[in-house]
């Protein structure tokens, strides 16, 4: 029924009909029952047993889930519904700690969804909020368009949603804040009693408990998964043994260390599996296991499956159950065989190395580079400085040697980062007497540290020799300097005989005077010829004794390459017709004038040309190529003769030195030609040099400034 304020009230209504008369009722009485809080109570208790129910059966989805994922949104749906919610949702923290997700939702018909909307949201967009729930309050909002103006940001984020309600409350997983729980109405505004709090707070704690056991379950996985891994991918291999020594795991590597399949091994006593002459250390290593709970680096040598043996270092440690008891031993079994094999050459070596030291006839040390200090010395050493070995020992590098010990440092020093050191000092003996020496060393790493293996030879005698060598080739310096200059003074004084000489007996010749009967003009003939031959003789000598004693000088002018090139050839065709030798040449457009001592040029260029047809057979020809090259010109003089041996192309610039040729014979002439032209190139600042090969002809070549300086 309806009261005067408009409000509906259950009402229990009961009428008394009075009695009849003829069967006419004449009245009734009727008494009103006011129900509405009985009416309410029943609604009340139906709802808490709802909830009971409800709670009943998200317990049961928390207590063991199975499928988290899918409990969750279960838990989110029937709670919504309960509590009359349209959305209920679960937020939870990034491992960045800095963002949440809105990782589960439930919407109830006609709401729409916004958990795609709601990913890597920054903690701190809300800080009031995030301050609220890390201290495990509740955000209890009952009308969103009533939040005050210090709350605009949450109002606008909110009001975006349609949210015009909502209450938040704080998710723990493993007692720390790991995200939120809420529900919101987008329909009417309204707020949530307090059952429907307690609701809220037992599903969020059973929602964490679910989360923090399946995280929990994973990290569990994952630890044994890792620790399986570990110990099937170990580098060594491990055994795990019961308390009786029988092996009841290992991993894959037993195979390749001892030959046995796991399945092989499981089972077997690990005595089995070890030498006999081992089995009383195995024992004591157990026993050191029951005292200290480990035993480490133990050594044993343990039998392959063919028998052989195979040196292992072990360690290993003792695994007790809850009660505190040793269960298992864990052996971690490293191979070894070949560290044994290197530490056995290794003192095999050091055998060896000590065998040769000391028996050494050379004069041996081991230095200390960083002091000085000398670390051993072998009995050659001793002998030769005159120390006993124990004084010997007490040496620093610095007692022996003469030089400053700043000095000495400063070479040690450099000697260290050297594969090789070659040095000359001057020691001093027991006896005070100096000795020169040579010393060779080199770094060597004995025990980690850098030492300098010494080998020292005394150079006195060879010093003292070597000392007058050097003064008799400085007295032959100077007597071979005297001779040039006292050749290159005497050239007016040979040459001016020797030209009347000649041109008394060519005066004959002509026969101006008087007829010559055929004897007397072949004896003038010889004369002419030899004073002619004679003449360049002395020339050459005298050229090459004035360059050797500094004396000739460069009368630098400048003048055409290309003429030079055809005076040269014009001058010595003929020489070239008599053996139907062609003379060619070729001289680069761009190298047109050359500064340098135009005779000497003409000399360089005659003298190569001149050779060159002495050595090129009848019918051959001799080709002279001149171009730019770099700063200069390269001038090349190519023949088609018979070529040079490689042993003769090394002495061919040498003076006094003849070229001889089994086809061709023996030529005449000083063996100064090819000297003086290497002379005079290199006078010039230039460079010559031959390419040939016996049988293929040859090239001399010679390069030259094309602005001589000199």
């Amino acid at each position: 029924m309806l009261t005067n304020s408009g409000n509906a009230r259950w009402i229990n209504k009961r009428i008394l009909i009075l009695p009849e008369k003829d069967g006419i009722i004449m009245s009734y009485s009727s008494t009103v029952f006011d129900i509405n809080n009985r009416i309410k109570s029943k609604g009340s208790i139906r709802h808490k047993l709802a909830i009971e129910e409800v709670l009943l059966e998200i317990s049961n989805m928390f207590i063991v889930p199975v499928n988290l994922e899918r409990d969750i949104n279960v838990a989110l749906e029937k709670i919504g519904l309960l509590c009359g919610a349209g959305r209920s949702y679960i937020f939870l923290v990034r491992e960045n700690g800095t963002t949440v997700d809105n990782t589960h939702e439930w919407c109830a018909e006609g709401v729409e969804p916004q958990k795609n909307n709601l990913q890597n949201i920054p903690c701190d967009v809300f800080p009031r909020w995030s301050e609220k729930l890390y201290n495990d309050g509740i955000i209890h909002i009952t009308n969103v368009s009533a939040l005050p103006p210090e709350a605009a940001v949450e109002k606008e984020m909110l009001g975006s949603q349609g949210i015009k309600s909502l209450i938040v409350l704080p998710l723990y997983v493993s007692g720390k804040l790991a995200g939120f729980m809420g529900m919101d109405n987008v329909i009417n505004t309204g707020s949530w009693g307090k059952d429907d709090v307690s609701i809220l707070r037992i599903a969020v704690n059973l929602i964490g408990m679910g989360i923090q056991r399946k995280r929990a379950e994973k990290a569990i996985h994952v630890g044994e998964e890792i620790y399986r891994s570990m110990f099937q991918n170990a580098a060594n291999l491990i055994t795990l043994v019961d308390k009786k020594g029988i092996i009841v795991d290992c991993n894959s590597r037993v195979e390749e260390l001892l030959g046995y399949r796991q399945d092989e091994l499981i089972g077997q006593p690990i005595n089995s599996v070890i030498f006999s002459d081992y089995l009383k250390k195995l024992q004591e290593s157990l026993e050191e296991i029951e005292n200290r709970g480990f035993s480490f680096n133990k050594e044993y040598r343990m039998v392959q499956k063919n028998g052989k043996p195979v040196d292992v270092n072990v360690n290993s440690s003792g695994l007790k159950d809850e009660n505190g008891n040793h269960v298992q031993t864990i052996y971690i079994i490293e191979d070894i065989t070949e560290r044994k094999k290197t530490e056995k050459m290794l003192k095999e070596s050091e055998n060896r190395y000590r065998s040769l030291f000391q028996n050494n006839g050379a004069v041996t040390l081991l230095i200390d580079p960083d002091t000085g200090d000398i670390l051993d010395a072998n009995p050659a050493a001793c002998s030769y400085y005159g120390y006993a070995s124990e004084k010997m020992l007490s040496l620093n590098i610095a007692d022996i040697s003469i030089l400053p010990k700043k000095q000495i440092s400063e070479e040690l020093e450099q000697a260290k980062s050297k594969d090789i050191n070659h040095f000359f000092f001057t020691h001093r003996l027991a006896n005070g007497v100096l000795r020169d020496v040579e010393k060779y060393s080199y770094p060597i790493l004995i025990d980690g540290k850098k030492l300098l293996y010494t080998t020292i030879s005394d150079i006195s005698d060879n010093k003292k020799m070597q000392n007058e060598l050097v003064r008799a080739k400085m007295e032959a310096e100077v007597a071979n300097q005297t001779k040039s200059e006292f050749l290159a003074n005497m050239s007016h004084e040979l040459r001016t005989p020797l030209n009347s000489i000649i041109g008394f007996s060519d005066m004959l010749l002509t026969q101006n005077f008087g007829p010559l009967n055929e004897k007397q003009l072949r004896y003038v003939n010889n004369i002419s010829v030899s004073g002619g031959h004679l003449l360049k003789l002395i020339n050459d000598v005298l050229d090459l004794s004035k360059v050797e004693a500094g004396k000739m000088e460069l009368n630098v002018e400048k003048f055409s390459i290309s003429s030079s090139v055809s005076e040269v050839k014009t001058l010595l065709t003929p020489l070239a017709s008599k053996k139907s030798i062609q003379i060619l040449s070729m001289v680069d457009e761009k190298l047109t004038t050359i500064r340098v001592d135009r005779t000497k040029f003409k000399q360089i260029l005659y003298n190569l040309v001149d050779n060159a047809i002495k050595f090129t057979p009848t019918g051959g020809h001799v080709i002279v190529d001149a171009r730019v090259w770099e700063d200069g010109a390269k001038i090349t003089i190519k023949d088609t003769g018979v070529g040079i041996s490689k042993e003769e192309t090394r002495k061919v610039f040498q003076p006094f030195t003849q070229l001889e040729n089994s086809e061709l014979g023996k030529h005449v002439g000083t063996g100064l030609g090819l000297s003086l032209v290497k002379k005079f190139v290199e006078m010039h600042a230039g460079r010559i040099w031959v390419e040939s090969e016996f049988g293929e002809g040859s090239k001399f070549i010679f390069t030259i400034p094309l602005n001589s300086n000199n």
